[in-house]
């Protein structure tokens, strides 16, 4: 059984890295499953028998991502008071994009990205929730519904990525990450009510 669990992980981490290379090759819209078992080196009815499409594998390769996220989160939440808060999910996504440049590079605000970044960005606004909603538990205390809050915070965060991106990252995923933080605050503590 182990033997088989060990395959299967192979498979498909093989099949993510042949995705993740071809999309810093050709951008995601002209990949091709044929493409991707090329790159893999696996059979066509390999690739089925792990994933329906290329879509279907790019989601197994973010929630990796997301799952990874959240056990950053959990490895360092500390309860802060809200002049100390952070989002559990940016300094981490940070660093595995300087720590992965090329392919956020290949995505970032490019056209044959769109479907990556929609995909990064519903992920986005799933971790993102939690801190919302951590930040503002009573729903009185804030004038605007907390889904425009989550859509602020997760586009606020892309543009981050992709001007950081666009600029060939002139400064450090702390500095990105301390910037994200005072412009995403003292957005949202401005819609408090009282």
């Amino acid at each position: 059984m182990k033997k088989e669990d060990r395959r299967v992980q192979r498979t498909r981490s093989m099949l993510h890295d042949a995705l993740i290379d071809l999309i810093i090759e050709k951008g995601y819209e002209a990949i091709t499953v044929q493409d991707i078992i090329d790159r893999a080196n696996v059979g066509r009815s390999t690739f089925y028998s792990h994933f329906l499409d290329k879509e279907q594998l790019l989601l197994s390769s973010l929630g990796e991502l997301s799952k990874f996220l959240k056990e950053q989160r959990e490895l360092h939440a500390v309860p802060l008071s809200e002049e100390e808060f952070r989002f559990g999910y940016s300094l981490a996504m940070l660093q595995h994009v300087q720590s992965h440049r090329r392919i956020y590079k290949a995505v970032a605000g490019k056209q044959s990205g769109a479907v990556v970044l929609h995909h990064m960005q519903q992920m986005l606004a799933e971790l993102a929730r939690e801190d919302v909603e951590r930040l503002f538990p009573d729903t009185d205390s804030v004038t605007i519904p907390k889904e425009i809050a989550i859509d602020f915070v997760v586009n606020t965060f892309l543009t981050m990525i992709t001007w950081w991106m666009d600029r060939n990252m002139p400064c450090s995923a702390h500095e990105v990450d301390r910037m994200y933080h005072r412009l995403t605050l003292s957005g949202i503590h401005s819609f408090r009510s009282g």
